[in-house]
């Protein structure tokens, strides 16, 4: 799926749907493999102490969301627990797979994580994670039970939670131009700054905010994006299709990767 090319209606849909999320509450950025593929969620780091929080009240969702904090060198990392919903059904992702109607590229496929601390034993468990715990939480130990949010938000008393885990335990290591065409599609697929499980931040003007986060993972030599869509699957896919369906919700592509811990002397 090209960002400059047609949308379909149900591309349409979906992309109004992330934009919606992002902007309510922050579930964007806040939102079977038939290769084999670098999984690193079994390597997750030790979770840093943590604290209950009073819950937050929700007005999308209308509930109070519990809500705990971890202790980050950077100050203080607020995570949501949504509870499971009963009601919860897990998309296809269809309209993001299809790709360009008129060639047979790979668009990528959804991937379940089995293995790692990521897999999920039923769908609805897929609702209660986002993009950034995903791309982002092997350095703090979280799971599917954690949602962190990529933006300021009310439901983090004002804070930026994806800010504090980069800044407490990454590095950034290159920044790229949104792929919207067809040299920034292949300086970020071809780039030699970057590699596997990287953090891949889209990255907005206010603050920053991250509206969507994803890992690197590379598919026939060429740097691919493994990310959660807010309540939905994970999908290993181009960059490129990525930025379609955030198209106008992010001005650059900043790549982070975690610090090697500090021995101890």
């Amino acid at each position: 799926m090209s960002g400059s090319g047609e949308v379909t209606g149900r591309q349409w849909t979906r992309r109004r749907a992330l934009f919606g999320l992002g902007g309510l509450l922050g579930l964007v950025g806040c939102g079977a493999s038939g290769e084999s593929a670098s999984a690193s969620g079994d390597g997750s780091r030790r979770r840093p102490a943590e604290k209950a929080l009073e819950p937050a009240y929700s007005q999308r969702h209308r509930i109070d969301v519990p809500r705990t904090s971890l202790e980050c060198p950077a100050g203080n990392c607020i995570l949501l627990h949504f509870p499971a919903r009963e009601d919860y059904q897990s998309s296809s992702m269809d309209d993001l797979l299809e790709g360009r109607p008129e060639t047979d590229a790979d668009d990528g496929e959804v991937v379940t994580e089995e293995g790692t601390q990521w897999y999920v034993d039923v769908p609805s468990q897929l609702a209660q994670f986002n993009c950034c715990a995903y791309a982002a939480g092997d350095a703090v130990g979280l799971g599917p039970a954690d949602w962190l949010c990529g933006e300021v938000n009310p439901l983090t008393d004002g804070t930026n939670p994806m800010q504090v885990v980069l800044e407490s335990f990454y590095e950034k290591v290159a920044d790229f131009a949104p792929p919207f065409n067809s040299g920034a599609i292949e300086a970020f697929e071809t780039s030699r700054l970057i590699r596997d499980d990287d953090v891949v931040c889209l990255v907005g003007s206010r603050g920053p905010d991250y509206p969507h986060a994803m890992r690197v993972r590379d598919r026939r030599d060429r740097h691919w994006v493994v990310g959660k869509f807010g309540e939905d699957p994970i999908l290993w896919t181009p960059l490129e299709t990525v930025g379609g369906a955030y198209e106008g919700q992010f001005d650059r592509v900043w790549v982070f990767r975690l610090r090697e811990p500090q021995s101890k002397k």
